[in-house]
C-alpha cells in the first residue's frame, strides 16, 4: 500500500497535494507513511503478550473520553458552542472530539469489540462494569448519531463476532450472553424514548430509500469516482487528489442537493482507493483485507488460548472498520487502530499455521546506542519541522487572518505569512489574492486601484500554478484580470480576460460559481458575445437557480433588446437567489430599467422600489425611480384643464 500511495503520488495531477493530503482530508502520503510505521511497530511490539491489552486500553480510555463528551452534547450541556454542526431535520447530531457524528459513531462502533473483550478480562468487577457501560454507552451513540454506515457497522461486528466465536469454541456463558443482550437491547431502543425518536424514525426509512437527499449525494459520489477510476486505471487520479479532480466529473443533479463546495471524499473508501491510487491501490488493499481477515481466522480457530479471545475482538473490530467505510470513510481515528491491531494479527499468525501449543517465537532483542537514538530525534525532528510545524504555522497564520475583513490589511499580512510558511499550498495565496481583489474594487483611487489589482494578480498567478486544475482559483485571477481592462483598456487586453474566463469554465464546466462568475466578468470586460451561451449553459442546467437568467436579462437590455430583457428579468426575481441579495436588487433594477425603456413607468417605480428594499445604497435605482416618477407625472392632465 505504501509503495502504490509513493506511485501514485508521483503520477498524481498535483503531486503536492497528494504529499501533504487535501486540506478536509490529510491523507496524504505522510499519512500513509506513519500508518506503515504504526504496523510496523505494533507487529515488532506484538511478541509481547501484553500488547493488544494495552492497544485495547488505549483504544477504550479514547471511547470513554468521546463517549463522555458525545453525551454532554446530546444532553445539551455541552460547555462549547461550535459554529460548525452536523443536524439531521433540525437535530443537533453530536460529534463530541472527533468531530463530526459520522467519524464519531464509526470510531465508538469499531472500539466496541475491544471494550467488551476488555469487560470479559476484568479481574475486578468494577472494572468489568465499567467496560459493560462503555459498552452500552458506545451503542447508545451509535444509534443517536442517525449515522446509517454505523448501523451497518454494528450489525457488521455481532455478526463477525458470532462467527469467529464459533471458529474459535470459546463460547461465552448463557449468563453472560444474556446480560450483553439486555444491555445492547436498551442502548439500541433508548433513543425511540427520546426527543430525537422522529428523527431517528426518518433516518431508518432512509436506509431503503434511495431518493433520499444523502443516498442520491452518495450515489452521484461514487459514480464520479468511478468514472476518475476509468480515466487513471493504474495510478488514480493522485493520493488524496480527490478534491482536486472532482470538478471536471461534477453533475449538475448534485450541486442542486448539496449547493456549493467541492468534497474531498467518495465515502465509499473502496471507490475513494481505486479514483485516487487506481488499480495498484485497489489490489494493495485487497491483500490487506484478505490477508488480515486470513491472521485473524487462523488465530481464532489455531492460536493459543490467549489469543483465540482476543482474535474474536480483532476481527470485529476490523469489520467495524471496514463496513462503515463502503457509505463513508476511514479517519485517523479509525485507520491508526486498524495498523496496530493488523500489525498484531500479523505477529500472531505465524502462530496459529503450526501446532496450536506452540509458543510464539520472540525476536531477537534490538539493538540499543546512543547512536541510533541520536539519529532518530534528528530524523524526527526534520521529518516534525517539514511535515508539521510549517503546515501547522500557515494554519494557525490562515486562522488569525480569519478574524479581519476580506480587504484588509491585516487580514493581508497574515495571509502573507500563511503562503511564506506553506507554498505547496494555493489556499493562503488565493485568499491573499482575493483579499487584495476586493480591497482594489473598493480603492477609489484609479492608480491605487490598479496596483492593488497587479498585487492580487500576482497572487492568484501563484495560486494558478501551484493547482493548475483549480477553476475557482483561475476564476478569480480571470476576474482581477477582467477589471484590469475594464480600467485600463489600453495596457490589458481583453483577450487575456477571455481566454482565462473559458480556461476556468474549461476546468469546472458544471460549477454555477465558476459559470456565473465567467459569465459577469465576460460581460465586465464587454464581451457579451462570450458571455451568452455560458449563461445559456447555467441557466438549462440550474433552472431554478435566478442568477443566469437574470445574466441573459442584463445582456438583452444592453443589447436594446428591452422586451426580452423584461420577460426574462420578470422570470429570473422570482428564482432562488441562494442569498445572494446583492444580485437580487441589481437584477430588480434591470428590470426596472427594461420598463422604463418600454414606457411601464409604473412598473418601472416597482421594480425600483424593490431594488432599494434589498440594496438601499443603489443609486442607479434611485435615479430610475425618480426618472419613472417624472415620467407619471408629466402624463397626468394638470388640474383646470
Amino acid at each position: 500500500m505504501l509503495m502504490s500511495a509513493t506511485v501514485s503520488t508521483i503520477a498524481s495531477i498535483r503531486p503536492t497535494l497528494s504529499f501533504f493530503g487535501a486540506p478536509q482530508s490529510r491523507a496524504g502520503l505522510e499519512t500513509i507513511a506513519a500508518m506503515a510505521a504504526l504496523y510496523y511497530s505494533s507487529r515488532s511490539l506484538a511478541s509481547n503478550p501484553l500488547w493488544i491489552r494495552r492497544v485495547a486500553q488505549a483504544a477504550g480510555a479514547g471511547a470513554a473520553v468521546a463517549a463522555a463528551y458525545a453525551l454532554l452534547q446530546i444532553a445539551h450541556l455541552d460547555p462549547v458552542t461550535w459554529s460548525r454542526q452536523s443536524s439531521f431535520n433540525g437535530l443537533v447530531r453530536a460529534g463530541s472530539t472527533v468531530g463530526h457524528a459520522n467519524t464519531l459513531s464509526a470510531y465508538l462502533v469499531m472500539c466496541l469489540p475491544l471494550v467488551i473483550w476488555l469487560a470479559s478480562k476484568s479481574g475486578s468487577r468494577a472494572a468489568a462494569i465499567g467496560w459493560a457501560v462503555l459498552a452500552a454507552a458506545s451503542v447508545f451513540i451509535a444509534m443517536a448519531s442517525l449515522s446509517r454506515g454505523a448501523w451497518l457497522g454494528l450489525a457488521a461486528v455481532a455478526l463477525t463476532a458470532l462467527i469467529l466465536s464459533i471458529a474459535s469454541g470459546r463460547r461465552p456463558s448463557r449468563r453472560w450472553v444474556l446480560a450483553a443482550s439486555a444491555i445492547a437491547l436498551v442502548a439500541l431502543l433508548l433513543p425511540l424514548v427520546t426527543p430525537m425518536r422522529t428523527q431517528l424514525l426518518e433516518r431508518v426509512h432512509q436506509l431503503t430509500d434511495l431518493k433520499a437527499e444523502t443516498t442520491r449525494t452518495r450515489v452521484e459520489l461514487w459514480r464520479a469516482g468511478i468514472r476518475m477510476f476509468r480515466d487513471h486505471p493504474v495510478t488514480g487520479a493522485g493520493l488524496d487528489a480527490y478534491v482536486a479532480a472532482f470538478p471536471r466529473y461534477r453533475t449538475a443533479t448534485l450541486t442542486v442537493i448539496e449547493w456549493g463546495g467541492t468534497p474531498a471524499k467518495a465515502h465509499n473508501d473502496a471507490i475513494q482507493i481505486l479514483a485516487t491510487q487506481g488499480l495498484l491501490g485497489g489490489l494493495a488493499a485487497l491483500a490487506i483485507l484478505i490477508l488480515c481477515a486470513r491472521a485473524v481466522w487462523h488465530i481464532a480457530r489455531r492460536g493459543s488460548p490467549e489469543t483465540r479471545g482476543a482474535a474474536v475482538a480483532v476481527g470485529a473490530c476490523f469489520a467495524g472498520y471496514v463496513v462503515p467505510s463502503l457509505v463513508g470513510f476511514g479517519t485517523v481515528a479509525t485507520s491508526t487502530l486498524a495498523a496496530a491491531l493488523a500489525g498484531w494479527a500479523a505477529a500472531h499468525a505465524p502462530e496459529s499455521a503450526g501446532a496450536a501449543h506452540h509458543e510464539t517465537p520472540h525476536e531477537d532483542a534490538p539493538v540499543r546506542s546512543a547512536w541510533n537514538l541520536a539519529a532518530g530525534f534528528v530524523l524526527a525532528a526534520a521529518l516534525w519541522y517539514v511535515l508539521v510545524q510549517r503546515p501547522l504555522a500557515a494554519e494557525m497564520a490562515l486562522g488569525h487572518a480569519m478574524r479581519y475583513p476580506t480587504g484588509s490589511a491585516e487580514r493581508e499580512d497574515a495571509l502573507e505569512g500563511a503562503a511564506a510558511a506553506a507554498p505547496w499550498d494555493p489556499r493562503y495565496s488565493a485568499e491573499l489574492g482575493r483579499s487584495l481583489f476586493y480591497r482594489g474594487l473598493s480603492q477609489p483611487d484609479p492608480q491605487m486601484s490598479l496596483q492593488l489589482l497587479s498585487q492580487a494578480r500576482s497572487a492568484l498567478t501563484t495560486a494558478v500554478h501551484a493547482a493548475p486544475e483549480n477553476g475557482e482559483n483561475r476564476i478569480l485571477l480571470a476576474s482581477v484580470l477582467s477589471t484590469q481592462t475594464t480600467l485600463s483598456p489600453d495596457r490589458y487586453p481583453k483577450e487575456e480576460a477571455r481566454e482565462a474566463f473559458l480556461r476556468a469554465v474549461e476546468l469546472d464546466p458544471t460549477s454555477p460559481t465558476v459559470l456565473v462568475s465567467a459569465v459577469r466578468g465576460l460581460m465586465a470586460a464587454g464581451l457579451d458575445e462570450d458571455a451568452h451561451p455560458l449563461a445559456l449553459r447555467a441557466a438549462r442546467a440550474y433552472p431554478d437557480y435566478a442568477p443566469p437568467l437574470a445574466d441573459l436579462g442584463a445582456i438583452a437590455l444592453e443589447q436594446g433588446r428591452n422586451a426580452d430583457a423584461a420577460d426574462t428579468l420578470r422570470v429570473a426575481v422570482g428564482r432562488n437567489w441562494r442569498g445572494d441579495e446583492g444580485s437580487a436588487a441589481t437584477a430588480w433594477n434591470d428590470l426596472a430599467r427594461a420598463y422604463l425603456a418600454l414606457g411601464r413607468n409604473q412598473e418601472a417605480m416597482a421594480a425600483a422600489d424593490s431594488a432599494l428594499a434589498r440594496n438601499s445604497r443603489l443609486s442607479q435605482a434611485f435615479v430610475t425611480r425618480e426618472t419613472a416618477k417624472r415620467n407619471l407625472s408629466l402624463k397626468q392632465p394638470r388640474a383646470g384643464k
